[in-house]
């Protein structure tokens, strides 16, 4: 099943070079080379800045699936009573869509493995760039306090101010939804302290103890809301235009 595009935007699009495609995958575990993917989405981000959400079902079995994948991901309520699309079509539509686009996502090689998997399977070459970029790891600089492993899209999203729905994680569309709030937050915190050449924010302290965390890296649904997470420095300069001279005063006194 296909999300419609925007009529206005998908007007505009013909000709128009892609940039980006923010992609989530969900599917049956971890491993992609015995697990099959439930459920595909990604957002078309054209250069014209212009942008098309899609989703698909893609056919699977439940054979060796791993269960907590299945209640992560709610299977059951979410993904089975879907009607399921077929990788030559689904796929089909990605590769034209990713043609010459950096892949962007949380945690995106899990993506890309499994489909350069469904590419191999059907003789398909992948059509995107070689490069991936994962917005956890572009967050880091602007909420870690040094190098440290990437947190959790749901810790990034509390720590740069994004809201985010426990109840929606991990379906793919929501996902791919916020791995873009993410890397358009980044970019909105960097033009900002650029515009006063400000240092950057302070750091946003990490939680002692991680939650679980869920298939490709992401937390699980018992992951507390932005709502609940204390406020945020890079949230801050994101959210209030003043903010960022405010905050290299703090950052010198």
């Amino acid at each position: 099943m296909t999300v419609p595009p925007d009529p206005s935007a998908a007007a505009t699009t013909p000709g128009a070079g892609t940039r980006f495609v923010f992609i989530d995958t969900e599917a049956t575990g971890l491993d992609h080379r015995r697990h099959e993917l439930t459920e595909v989405a990604w957002i078309v981000r054209y250069e014209d800045g212009t942008q098309l959400e899609r989703r698909f079902f893609p056919e699977h079995t439940t054979d060796g699936a791993d269960a907590d994948a299945l209640e992560l991901t709610q299977h059951a309520e979410r993904i089975a009573p879907q009607d399921k699309s077929p990788a030559s079509e689904w796929l089909a539509v990605f590769l034209d869509d990713a043609q010459d686009a950096v892949l962007v996502g949380a945690v995106p090689d899990f993506d890309a493995r499994h489909l350069e998997r469904m590419c191999h399977k059907l003789g398909r070459e992948p059509t995107w760039d070689h490069h991936l970029l994962d917005v956890e790891t572009l967050a880091l600089p602007l909420i870690a306090d040094g190098p440290q492993a990437p947190r959790s899209l749901a810790k990034t999203c509390a720590a740069l101010g994004i809201p985010h729905d426990k109840d929606q994680a991990h379906g793919a569309l929501y996902d791919a939804q916020q791995a873009m709030r993410v890397f358009d937050r980044v970019w909105e915190v960097l033009g900002r302290l650029r515009e006063v050449r400000a240092p950057l924010p302070p750091p946003v302290p990490r939680e002692h103890n991680d939650p679980t965390s869920g298939p490709h890296g992401q937390a699980s649904a018992s992951v507390p809301s932005a709502a609940d997470a204390p406020a945020s420095p890079a949230a801050d300069l994101a959210a209030d235009p003043a903010a960022p001279a405010a905050a290299n005063e703090a950052t010198t006194s």
